[in-house]
């Protein structure tokens, strides 16, 4: 992309939230986003309105836009799109089981009416997170955009840029609070042998309290950040973030 591009692990703050608050479930979701798909999660997950060009800070762990970089900075770009990738995880202690009149089997058959899927989930704070489909956006050319934001009198060096949006479709994201909770999908037999759970039309049925529910649906899971670096010396340059480090410290970058 350009002599000014270079890729940079930085170093985030240790969390530490109870896993079964808000921002607990978001730590834990972000961490999970950061190792499968190796960009930063979208917070909150499918239901935000976050957009190539918003950029923000660092805080949590977390991703906080404060606006975008065409309405505030003047700076305007074209997006491309392509084919992504996919996300099927499912937090150690999770059993997925087929029924089909209260029968566990290995395949439903066609036409069965009391058939359904079961998620247990034995550890309390666990997830569920698949999408089988992950669309990239991207901003193509981001020096051209951070030399343009370096000459802004306004622009911060603490502020990160998304330059890239992954959208899940068909996603389902569930979280726990207790352990053995039980989730239950039903409705078409195709849907549930093929375990596309975030089929619009699938019915969920919730046994205990979840801290995340999202399934049915489609949105934004995933963004690629890029940060602009001013050394004292050399030119100035950008960072991808890709946010797979750890260090302690609390504050907010």
């Amino acid at each position: 992309m350009g002599d000014l591009l270079s890729f940079d692990y930085i170093k985030l703050e240790i969390i530490i939230e109870k896993p079964n608050t808000m921002k607990g479930i978001a730590v834990q979701f972000n961490d999970i986003i950061r190792k499968q798909l190796k960009v930063f999660a979208a917070w909150l997950p499918i239901t935000n309105n976050l957009k190539l060009g918003d950029y923000g800070i660092i805080a949590g762990g977390i991703f906080e836009p404060i606006g975008n970089i065409e309405q505030d900075f003047g700076v305007s770009f074209t997006g491309t799109s392509s084919p992504g990738s996919n996300i099927d995880f499912k937090s150690a202690g999770t059993k997925i089981t087929k029924l089909s009149g209260g029968v566990k089997v290995n395949v439903i058959p066609a036409g069965a009416v009391d058939a359904s899927v079961n998620l247990l989930f034995e550890k309390e704070a666990s997830f569920f997170i698949k999408s089988p489909d992950i669309l990239v956006s991207s901003i193509p050319n981001p020096n051209a955009i951070a030399k343009k934001l370096m000459a802004h009198p306004e622009w911060q060096n603490k502020y990160k840029v998304v330059y890239e949006v992954y959208f899940a479709r068909e996603a389902v994201i569930i979280s726990t609070i207790e352990s053995n909770t039980e989730i239950s999908f039903s409705g078409d037999v195709e849907a549930l042998n093929n375990l596309q759970l975030g089929k619009a039309g699938l019915q969920l049925t919730a046994q205990k309290s979840t801290g995340l529910n999202i399934h049915g649906k489609e949105g934004v899971i995933g963004l690629g950040l890029f940060r602009i670096k001013n050394p004292l010396f050399g030119k100035p340059d950008i960072d991808v973030l890709r946010s797979v480090k750890k260090a302690a410290s609390k504050a907010k970058s």
